[in-house]
């Protein structure tokens, strides 16, 4: 990542930060699979409890979960063009990226917009009211821990911000 997007995620307030994921059998062979039951997730979240309560703590978020997209999740073509659209929060975007990998715009006060690939490891703390989007990479696979402060969840507010293909 240059010098420059770093400086510019700086000025907007977004995080990274990484934080390997545990290896650890019951966590493997959960991972391996597509897509994840209910029970599944919450067991997957449960174990990485101990890493992401750090940071549940610093900024109080008071909900959790996981999400797993896939080839085959239902309609994500349609998800995935929603989540590539610019877009703001009013709670903060937070993703500890367990599997698989996404893309990241982040777009600063100039209009420019600054990419980041998030991969296993990546701990990602977009601050409420950042303009950015989102995309799967050629796998079209990614689990991650997803922290809220408000346990409604992920509302987007999008800004109509025109924008090309979000492609490395």
């Amino acid at each position: 990542m240059s010098l420059q997007t770093l400086a510019a995620l700086a000025s907007l307030g977004v995080e990274l930060e990484r934080v390997p994921v545990p290896v650890a059998p019951e966590l493997g062979s959960v991972l391996d699979q597509a897509d994840l039951s209910v029970a599944r997730r919450e067991r997957v979240a449960e174990f990485l409890d101990p890493l992401v309560r750090p940071w549940r703590a610093r900024y109080g978020y008071a909900a959790q979960d996981l999400v797993a997209l896939h080839p085959g999740t239902p309609d994500l073509d349609a998800l995935l063009a929603r989540f590539d659209q610019a877009h703001m929060h009013r709670d903060d975007e937070v993703r500890y990226v367990i599997e698989g990998e996404g893309l990241f715009g982040f777009f600063d006060a100039g209009g420019t917009e600054h990419k980041v690939r998030v991969a296993p490891g990546d701990f990602v703390r977009v601050p409420a009211g950042v303009e950015h989007r989102f995309t799967l990479l050629a796998s079209r696979r990614i689990k991650a821990v997803r922290l809220f402060t408000d346990a409604a969840g992920w509302a987007a507010f999008y800004t109509g911000r025109p924008v090309a293909a979000l492609g490395v």
